[in-house]
C-alpha cells in the first residue's frame, strides 16, 4: 500500500530555550524519535553555527582538488563522481565541539541507539564538481552480512554547503529500513563485485539493492533528494536505502559523516584513526555522552594511513 502521508524528510529546529538548554524537550524529542522510526531518516536544523561551517568547507573544498589529482584515488562504491576524504582533524582551528560533540546529535544518538553508543567513524562524503550523469546504485551501507533489524547504528551527515538537486543531495528511500534484509541485496558473484567493498567475499550480500526490491519499493514511497544546508545535521539510520547523486555544478559538495554504534551491537572492526596531538579534544569532549573507540596516530602516519576509508559494521566474527 501507497504511503498517504508526505514524502518529504521531517526537520526539528530547536526552539530558543531548547537552544539554552543545549538539548530537545521530552517532547520535541519524543516527535523527533517518532519520525526517526517510521523515516530512517531525520534532520537535525540549525544546531551548528555557520561560520564554522563555511570555513571548514573552504578547507575541504582545498584538499578534494588535491586528492582528485592523485591517480591512486578511490572511489566511492567504485564511481568515479564520489570520494571519502578526512576532514582536517590535526589542525585546532577546525575542530569544534559544535561539530564533533553536538549535544542535540549526542542526545538523539543515546536515546535511539541506546546508551553510551561509540563513536568509531569517521570520514566526509564528496560529490566531485561537474559530475553530471554519474551516480551510485542505490545501497544500504550494511556491507557483508545479514544486518540486525533493530536501530543498531546510524551515520549523522553535516552539510558543509547548501544541498539541492542540482549540485548532488543524496537520494534517500525513506522508510525502507522497517523491512528490509540482506535478501534485498545482491549478491557478490566475481571478483569485480566485491572489489569495491573491502571485507566482501564470494556469495556474501553487498550493498547494492536489487532490481525487484527497488521495484516494489516504488510502489510503496518512491526515494527522494532532500534540501539542507549548513548548520543542520542529517541523520540516517545505516539500514536506509540511499544513494550519491550527480553534482551538476561547479563547486565539490562536501558532507562530513560521523558513525555511531549502538551498545547492543557487537562490532569491534571499527575505530576512529585520530591525531595524537589532538587526543585531549577528542577524549575530554566526550565526557560520558559517548564512547570515543580511537586508534592514535603520529600525523605523519596518519597522513599514510587509508584505514579509514574502510566501512564495515558487521558482528564480531
Amino acid at each position: 500500500m501507497a504511503i498517504t502521508r508526505p514524502n518529504q524528510v521531517q526537520g526539528f529546529q530547536p526552539s530558543e530555550a531548547e537552544k539554552k538548554a543545549g538539548k530537545y524537550s521530552p517532547e520535541t524529542l519524543g516527535k523527533l524519535l517518532s519520525a526517526f522510526n517510521q523515516d530512517g531518516l531525520v534532520l537535525l536544523s540549525s544546531v551548528i553555527p555557520k561560520d564554522i561551517i563555511t570555513s571548514l568547507n573552504e578547507k575541504m573544498c582545498e584538499d578534494a582538488e588535491q586528492k582528485i589529482k592523485d591517480p591512486s584515488q578511490r572511489y566511492n562504491h567504485g564511481v568515479k563522481s564520489n570520494i571519502l576524504q578526512r576532514p582536517p582533524i590535526t589542525d585546532p582551528n577546525y575542530l569544534h565541539e559544535d561539530i564533533y560533540f553536538n549535544p542535540f546529535l549526542l542526545q538523539v544518538a543515546n536515546a535511539y541507539l541506546g546508551s553510551t553508543p561509540t563513536w568509531n567513524w569517521l570520514t566526509a562524503n564528496t560529490a566531485l564538481a561537474n559530475t553530471g550523469g554519474i551516480r551510485q546504485p542505490a545501497h544500504k551501507d550494511s556491507g557483508s552480512f545479514a544486518h540486525p533489524q533493530y536501530p543498531y547504528y546510524f551515520i549523522a551527515n553535516i552539510p558543509l554547503c547548501n544541498f539541492t538537486v542540482e549540485n548532488g543531495s543524496t537520494e534517500f528511500w525513506l522508510g525502507s529500513h522497517l523491512e528490509t534484509c540482506a535478501d534485498d541485496q545482491l549478491v557478490a558473484k566475481t571478483a569485480e563485485d566485491i572489489e569495491p567493498y573491502g571485507m566482501a567475499r564470494i556469495g556474501d550480500p553487498i550493498p547494492p539493492i536489487a532490481d525487484w526490491a527497488k521495484e516494489e519499493r516504488l510502489k510503496i514511497r518512491p526515494p527522494i533528494q532532500p534540501q539542507c544546508g549548513p548548520g543542520d545535521i542529517m541523520i540516517r539510520d545505516l539500514r536506509t536505502w540511499h544513494a550519491g547523486m550527480p553534482n551538476f555544478s561547479d563547486a565539490h559538495r562536501v558532507m562530513l559523516g560521523l558513525g555511531y554504534q549502538s551498545p547492543h551491537h557487537s562490532s569491534e572492526f571499527m575505530k576512529l584513526h585520530l591525531p595524537l596531538s589532538q587526543k585531549e579534544f577528542f577524549t575530554e569532549k566526550a565526557a560520558g555522552r559517548v564512547e570515543v573507540r580511537a586508534k592514535w596516530y603520529e600525523e605523519e602516519e596518519l597522513a599514510k594511513t587509508k584505514a579509514d576509508t574502510a566501512f564495515h559494521a558487521g558482528p564480531t566474527r
